[in-house]
């Protein structure tokens, strides 16, 4: 029984070894393509480019998230937990920051305690 299983496995396992490395050199050599959610995303700061951004993102727990995003010259807050999105405040972006998608721009970067503020 054990001479039948050493057998088999000799057999098959050089065979997925080989599959596993003709599958690397295709992938390699652009014969096979990747998904897209895991090639490199472009990064652009043209805003008419990407109407959608997202400026920054705010752990509060592992589950819940708050995120500013700029979406048509609004920057909106949203709250993230689970399977549900709130929008919790929206604003107008001044034509300055229109065309400057930088997170350290944010409204709530503004909001941090500086160097000199004692943290609770």
């Amino acid at each position: 029984m054990l001479a039948e299983f050493a057998a088999r496995l000799a057999i098959a396992l050089p065979l997925v070894c080989l599959a596993a490395v003709l599958t690397l050199m295709a992938v390699r050599r652009g014969w096979l393509a990747l998904p897209r959610f895991t090639a490199a995303r472009p990064r652009s700061t043209d805003a008419e480019a990407h109407p959608l951004s997202v400026a920054c993102v705010k752990s509060l727990s592992p589950a819940a998230r708050l995120a500013v995003v700029r979406f048509q010259g609004r920057e909106l807050l949203l709250g993230v937990s689970g399977p549900s999105v709130v929008l919790l405040a929206s604003g107008e972006l001044p034509a300055a920051r229109l065309s400057d998608p930088r997170p350290s721009d944010s409204r709530l970067s503004d909001s941090r305690p500086s160097e000199t503020e004692p943290r609770p």
